[in-house]
């Protein structure tokens, strides 16, 4: 039997952060919706039965929005129609996206009970000031009572989000947030660059001139310190944004990079299932009124596997086209690019720290 993994998007938050384009929904005091929402996902997990009754269920990953806005009861149903209908492996990987809340201490006990094993937290930085201005409301002391009571919980997969390149980030303050995940002793690491996406607020913020950014020279040395340090204290990086100590990468979101099968329920989530893309539409009434998942294109070819794969500190490794290996010998790649011939027509190639930072361009190129 094929693994698979399972994807649930949670859509809802108690408040908008400035600079998520992400699709979500604000609660306003509408807890019917969550009830619809929660029926919903059990009815999309039932119809998938019989069409994924050859495969093994080996990641779980709820991710939002902001998952720790269900309750445990919430969370007991969506488990209860997954276990109850596809094959769940005895160690799959299940990870559960928090905010330090007041829900913690109620819910990550019950989540414990419910197979869960690996808890993200949406820090993006242990500086209270930078906090604020991201939109975060608790202090980095919740963060770590809140860690706390996963541990005491019975779970040490453990993954802080770490943002680079926000408004007011120094050298310094940077420092202060990794010297802060360094003594918390967590797993792994995301470390995300700073992307100002249309739609949000920090994008119109920018526009105006509000928003106080590191330059483009200075966010590619604070990248460069956040690789450095992290590495120092065994979180290694194997892909352009993720660190973790040895086993304890995230089998889920490898799972995309490695072209690998996965299933998305919930409003905007993506699968790619039976070699096709498939998505829902990002639009919360209509997931539950009349849930569609809708083709995007077919997946796993090469050209989508050879960019894919160059997200990974490992890089590619198979057959490369001439055109490419033509493209890869030129000079300007040489600071971003490795390529080695492991036997005969089989080459590995991937990229540099520096060629991370510029592996939009790089990939464009190749592809």
């Amino acid at each position: 039997m094929e693994n698979i993994g399972l994807y649930i998007h949670v859509p809802f938050c108690k408040s908008i952060c400035p600079y998520c384009d992400f699709y979500k929904i604000r609660l306003s005091g509408n807890e019917s919706i969550k009830a619809e929402y929660v029926k919903a996902v059990k009815k999309e997990i039932k119809k998938h039965k019989e069409s994924l009754a050859s495969k093994v269920v080996d990641t779980i990953y709820f991710g939002g929005g902001t998952p720790s806005s269900l309750s445990a009861a919430d969370f007991e149903e969506i488990f209860c129609e997954i276990y109850s209908n596809f094959s769940v492996s005895k160690d799959a990987e299940i990870t559960v996206e928090i905010n330090p809340s007041s829900e913690v201490e109620l819910l990550v006990p019950k989540l414990s009970k419910l197979g869960v094993n690996r808890i993200s937290f949406g820090m993006q930085s242990a500086v209270d000031f930078e906090r604020k201005k991201l939109g975060r409301i608790s202090g980095k002391e919740r963060l770590l009572e809140c860690i706390e009571v996963v541990r005491i919980a019975g779970i040490t997969n453990i993954s802080i989000d770490l943002m680079i390149g926000i408004p007011g980030q120094t050298h310094e303050s940077l420092l202060d947030s990794l010297e802060f995940i360094k003594d918390t002793g967590v797993p792994h690491v995301s470390a995300y660059m700073l992307k100002l996406e249309e739609g949000t607020v920090f994008y119109e913020r920018n526009k105006t001139g509000e928003l106080a950014l590191p330059s483009e020279d200075e966010t590619i040395e604070l990248y460069k310190t956040t690789c450095e340090f992290l590495e120092s204290i065994g979180l290694m990086q194997y892909e352009i944004s993720n660190f973790s100590k040895p086993s304890f990468e995230s089998k889920h979101n490898l799972k995309y990079w490695n072209t690998e099968e996965y299933l998305g329920i919930g409003p905007a989530a993506h699968s790619f299932i039976f070699g096709k893309r498939m998505y829902y539409d990002s639009n919360i009434e209509e997931f539950i009124n009349s849930p569609m998942l809708i083709y995007d294109s077919d997946g796993g070819s090469f050209s989508e596997r050879l960019m894919l794969s160059l997200r990974l500190v490992g890089g590619y490794t198979g057959l490369l086209p001439e055109s490419i290996l033509e493209k890869v010998k030129n000079k300007k790649y040489e600071s971003f690019l490795v390529l080695e011939q492991k036997e005969n027509d089989i080459y590995n190639l991937r990229l540099t720290r520096e060629g991370f930072l510029v592996s939009n361009y790089i990939i464009s190129e190749l592809i």
